[in-house]
């Protein structure tokens, strides 16, 4: 246990009272296991999982911005899930101005992940599901800070790099997992900072997008773990290159 409260203490006190304590077995799975609590107490950060649909030319939605279901209904049910596994959850402006999305867990059984939003300039209707108060949501922008309900408004100063002040949002409200779900450039903002720990990349391979969006471009990757789900190859790496 790496937490500041902890940190060898207990094997400490058990030694002193003459047990003998063996350390190191199962080390690895236990590791894995854990993976979000040891994340977040060494890196001060959460574990960052970033997750993203794409047609099997590489496009993640039209280049106009209108919405495109990419992930069947089964997968789509897994994101749920997995949503359901994570603490919090992060978008942008535009995925939430042209999808409007719940994020919530409403086809899996589960908590909903507390939401997180960037909206720079507060241009975001008020009118969309995100501000529908039935989860706590936090909307990171430059001009305000305003609690309405279970929505807060989150002033980042203008000068601050967007991910660290995100991650040090999270730590403080002590938030151990950070699902990124929103757009390309969001996404890529992580790959490129070196800011992510595992993605999860749903593929239709039967699916082909003309003039759609690029999808992101992971870096200093391993992938661990591959599934057929009907039309849709899900992926699954491992950042190799941890530099945040």
């Amino acid at each position: 246990d790496s937490s500041e409260k902890v940190n060898g203490s207990g094997i400490k006190k058990l030694k002193l009272a003459g047990v003998n304590v063996l350390t190191g077995i199962l080390e690895k799975p236990a590791l894995e296991l854990n993976k979000r609590f040891f994340t977040f107490h060494k890196k001060q950060r959460p574990y960052i999982i970033l997750k993203w649909a794409q047609s099997n030319n590489l496009k993640t939605g039209n280049a106009d911005f209108s919405r495109v279901m990419i992930s069947n209904e089964i997968t789509n049910r897994l994101v749920h899930k997995w949503r359901s596994e994570e603490a919090a959850i992060l978008i942008g402006t535009r995925t939430a101005m042209y999808d409007n999305p719940s994020l919530t867990t409403r086809w899996w059984p589960g908590n909903d992940p507390v939401r997180f939003v960037i909206d720079k300039n507060s241009k975001l209707s008020p009118q969309l599901n995100l501000f529908d108060n039935s989860v706590l949501t936090f909307i990171l922008n430059t001009t305000r800070n305003e609690e309405k309900g279970n929505t807060i408004y989150y002033k980042v100063e203008e000068k601050e790099n967007m991910i660290r002040a995100i991650m040090t949002l999270l730590y403080q409200r002590n938030l151990t997992s950070l699902v990124v779900e929103g757009g390309s450039f969001l996404l890529q903002s992580f790959i490129n900072a070196g800011c992510w720990d595992e993605a999860r990349v749903i593929t239709n391979k039967n699916l082909l997008i003309d003039n759609g969006i690029d999808a992101p471009v992971l870096q200093n990757n391993d992938l661990f773990c591959m599934e057929k789900i009907l039309t849709d190859e899900v992926c699954f790496y491992l950042n190799t290159d941890l530099t945040f």
